[in-house]
């Protein structure tokens, strides 16, 4: 009878001890989304640090401790922590996406376009990756291989201008204004008064005047 007063007595201190461990992980991790909102990122990450160290999930604790840090502007700490989660989660593309937000806020194109690949390694068809990876690589003039991503993010989305105009101005870059001839002409009748748009019917419709109305 003893004994059994003794384990369920145990059994309690145990069960308590759990409930208030996990109501301090929840409260830091709250404390931390206040403090954020208040754009108090120092002490927002001071929360998340106390979440990890009070038994929080540790790829939790990593990718957002990176994204607090990357608001600090604290970039070399960002990568540090976004490098953590990426190990602690191989399949998981968020901290890849804050590697690449990092490299942009540093400009440094390299580095954005090899988290990017390492973004479309998990997911091919992330548009938006494949949009920034397009444009850097356009940039350098690698036109082929931009097209092949502003290719595959215009398939993903054809009613959509940005990917539609990338698409075609890769093309016409290698040359090829005879293939981004029908790319220009459905964004002569969506987005007339888009970015460059004018420019690149204008080359893949030589002598040709913009429908009536678009002038």
């Amino acid at each position: 009878m003893k004994t059994s007063i003794l384990i369920l007595a145990f059994t309690c201190v145990t069960v308590a001890n759990a409930a208030d461990k996990l109501a301090a992980i929840s409260e830091a991790w709250q404390k931390s989304l206040t403090e954020e909102s208040d754009k108090d990122y120092s002490a927002a990450l001071d929360s998340v640090l106390a979440f990890k160290n009070a038994g929080g999930e540790t790829y939790l604790a990593a990718v957002r401790a990176g994204w607090l840090s990357y608001l600090k502007q604290d970039y070399a700490k960002a990568i540090q922590y976004y490098t953590t989660a990426a190990k602690q989660e191989p399949r998981a593309i968020t901290p890849h996406l804050g590697m690449m937000n990092v490299y942009q806020a540093q400009m440094k194109p390299d580095d954005v376009l090899r988290a990017a690949r390492e973004v479309l390694k998990i997911d091919q068809f992330h548009r938006s990756t494949l949009l920034v990876a397009g444009e850097i690589l356009y940039n350098q003039q690698d036109f082929r291989k931009a097209e092949v991503f502003f290719e595959r993010a215009y398939k993903l989305m054809p009613e959509e201008p940005i990917a539609m105009s990338w698409f075609g101005w890769s093309q016409i870059s290698q040359g090829q204004a005879r293939l981004a001839a029908p790319l220009f002409e459905k964004l002569i009748e969506i987005n007339p008064e888009g970015y460059l748009v004018r420019d690149g019917f204008a080359i893949t419709h030589p002598g040709l005047r913009p429908p009536l109305g678009l002038n």
